[in-house]
């Protein structure tokens, strides 16, 4: 394997780091055994062992640099591929797009079921759509999430994020259609406060809430636990003030996992989405902005109905 096949970029190492593990080269008419059997090394196999190193060199090279990074550099304050400001750049103004056409989508949806008589009529008559709305959303969901393929290749990719959003549109307008509007244009208004705020203090924030998936994860499981306790116990007591209480936990829930999700957009944290991992990363930054929304949304209705 020449020198010159290996990118600039990953030639940047430090001699007194031991080098990278590395398979046994193979050599073409060489005789390996496999097994009870004798092989014969061809030109292909001698292709994929090398192409195969490479990819072992270079992910080293970018752990090596997690490892080896310094503060004071401000190139060095992004991991991965993110180390390039051209490719970081790029990503945040694909993410932030699609999540602007899809709030635009959401906001144009919910103002049809608000406005037009007809579509609330129809919404009335029709109320098992917010059932198929959901699996919608669920199923686009976890199509993304389990499959690399589905996340990243166009159009599929494409194709569930249009669906994910016409279910989440849909299930948000649902709710919506039990306020009034004033509570409405209040709680989009207060949605886009917090989340603008959210999204800069996690960006210039030198927090790495990446650094604790832990502690994310059992803040989310105890949120969750707590919000069905206290949906049960509302069913047989019907204490509205629980409602505030499950709008509260939901809404810090929400703004929690937003400050996660936006730091692991921008990069240089010690999680970060890949650079092709667009549709996902802007599915979820929406799906949090939407239900940030909604608890939001049984929040100050709550203070209205009062």
């Amino acid at each position: 394997m020449r020198s010159n096949d290996i990118e600039d970029p990953y030639q940047q190492v430090p001699h007194h780091i031991p080098g990278p593990p590395q398979l046994p080269p193979l050599v073409k008419g060489q005789k390996i055994k496999s097994g009870p059997y004798t092989v014969t090394v061809t030109d292909e196999m001698v292709a994929q062992r090398e192409k195969q190193n490479l990819e072992l060199y270079k992910a080293w090279v970018r752990e090596q640099r997690r490892l080896q990074m310094l503060p004071e550099d401000d190139a060095n304050e992004y991991m991965g591929d993110f180390k390039e400001a051209a490719v970081r750049r790029i990503f945040i103004r694909k993410v932030f797009c699609l999540v602007t056409l899809q709030m635009i989508f959401t906001a144009a949806v919910i103002a049809v079921f608000l406005f037009v008589d007809e579509a609330r009529l129809f919404m009335m008559m029709h109320s098992y759509l917010w059932i198929i709305a959901m699996i919608l959303f669920i199923v686009s969901l976890c199509t993304m999430a389990c499959s690399e393929h589905a996340r990243r290749t166009p159009p599929y990719n494409y194709i569930c994020l249009i669906l994910l959003t016409v279910g989440m549109s849909y299930l948000a307008a649902f709710v919506s259609t039990i306020y009034s509007i004033e509570v409405i244009l209040i709680v989009m208004g207060m949605t886009a406060a917090v989340t603008t705020i959210i999204v800069f203090v996690a960006t210039f924030s030198k927090f790495d809430l990446t650094m604790r998936p832990g502690l994310m994860l059992i803040v989310g499981l105890v949120a969750i636990v707590a919000i069905f306790t206290v949906l049960i116990i509302l069913l047989f007591t019907h204490i509205m003030v629980l409602r505030l209480v499950i709008a509260i936990i939901g809404t810090l829930l929400l703004c929690l996992y937003l400050y996660f999700d936006t730091q692991t957009i921008m990069g240089g944290r010690k999680i970060e989405l890949n650079p092709d991992e667009v549709v996902f990363a802007a599915t979820h930054l929406y799906i949090d902005i939407v239900l940030l929304y909604q608890y939001l949304l049984m929040f100050m209705g709550f203070f209205h109905e009062g």
